[in-house]
């Protein structure tokens, strides 16, 4: 039996690119609602045509199904990131009241270029951590090590598989009703 992780309110899923992350964390959303834990957070939500290139990227709010539009469409052409982060923001409320509410655990599917940069989502970590409220997040490389400068050996790092994700232990952070 491997041995189980640290105890740790902040996880992160390690993934590469082109791994569907958004479905191993819609995947545990699913799972540990099932365990009747209360989930708050945004789950990433993207058309992606036969051609690969994702036309659109939404975030969905976990608890309202709020969608917000994180995508700078920029055309066919453009090369580098397209993240609208203004729409990433507007997301930040939904967040900052999931907090506020108690929830049992907060989703944020990613640690990625803006929060490597101090900026995207970066306050709602720091505000769900002093709240003390567990968090799950998604981040690869190049940003993972930003991830790790961030949370300074606080968090543990996940398989990108559910077996990895759902023994991280919640029963240490969970309340026991959660169990």
């Amino acid at each position: 039996m491997p041995p189980r992780p640290p105890r740790s309110a902040l996880a992160a899923i390690t993934y590469e690119r082109g791994f569907d992350v958004d479905h191993l964390l819609l995947g545990t959303c699913d799972e540990l609602r099932l365990r009747r834990l209360i989930l708050g957070g945004i789950l990433q939500s993207s058309y992606r045509p036969a051609s690969g290139c994702a036309q659109s990227v939404m975030v969905v709010d976990l608890r309202s199904g709020d969608a917000f539009n994180i995508w700078d469409n920029r055309g066919a052409g453009a090369r580098g990131c397209k993240l609208n982060e203004s729409g990433l923001l507007e997301a930040e409320p939904v967040l900052r009241a999931a907090i506020a509410d108690r929830i049992d655990l907060l989703i944020i599917n990613r640690f990625g270029r803006a929060e490597s940069l101090g900026r995207g989502m970066i306050a709602v970590f720091a505000a769900a951590i002093e709240a003390r409220i567990p968090v799950l997040t998604a981040v690869r490389a190049p940003y993972d090590e930003a991830w790790r400068s961030f949370h300074g050996g606080l968090g543990v790092q996940l398989l990108p598989e559910p077996k990895s994700v759902l023994s991280w232990p919640f029963e240490h952070i969970m309340p026991a009703r959660a169990i």
